[in-house]
């Protein structure tokens, strides 16, 4: 009798192990969650291109226009401004446009890309820089973080190199 008991309970114990080793990756995720938000963590702004500074109207379309992005220690990447012409689905075919990158009211680069009717097209485009502050590009794709002209979901990014 006192072997079934034991059995029975350990049984018991073993089941309630099972269950409570399943539910508490849910139980956790949120304490886990909370902590990560509470920590204040963020996506480098050389992946996210950093903050919007400016929205330029063009009607059908906008030009987000970003702050400046200086590497960070030991980042290996060039500085740059980011742009994003968006929704990509109502530009042109064959976008032509001035560019004010620090708000001044004057033009700092043009921007000209064909957009290709396939999205999943690679995309390439030139940047002629109008000053001295930025670096020009001449049919620039997606090679690398810091010089950029590619479309990624509905929006068009193009990233123009500073120069130092």
């Amino acid at each position: 009798m006192r072997g079934r008991i034991l059995s029975i309970l350990a049984y018991t114990g073993a089941a309630l192990t099972l269950v409570v080793a399943a539910c508490v990756p849910f139980v956790l995720m949120g304490v886990f969650s909370n902590a990560v938000a509470r920590a204040g963590l963020h996506i480098d702004a050389a992946y996210s291109g950093g903050t919007v500074a400016g929205v330029v109207d063009r009607g059908a379309y906008k030009i987000l226009v970003y702050q400046p992005v200086e590497p960070r220690l030991l980042e290996r990447i060039q500085p740059f401004v980011q742009i994003v012409f968006a929704p990509a689905d109502a530009l042109p075919s064959h976008v032509r446009d001035e560019v004010d990158l620090d708000g001044d009211g004057r033009p700092d680069v043009f921007v000209s890309f064909d957009l290709p009717a396939d999205p999943n097209t690679p995309l390439r485009g030139d940047v002629t820089a109008l000053n001295s502050k930025y670096i020009s590009l001449t049919g620039v794709g997606g090679e690398s973080f810091s010089r950029m002209v590619v479309r990624t979901g509905n929006q068009v990014v193009v990233r123009v190199p500073m120069n130092k």
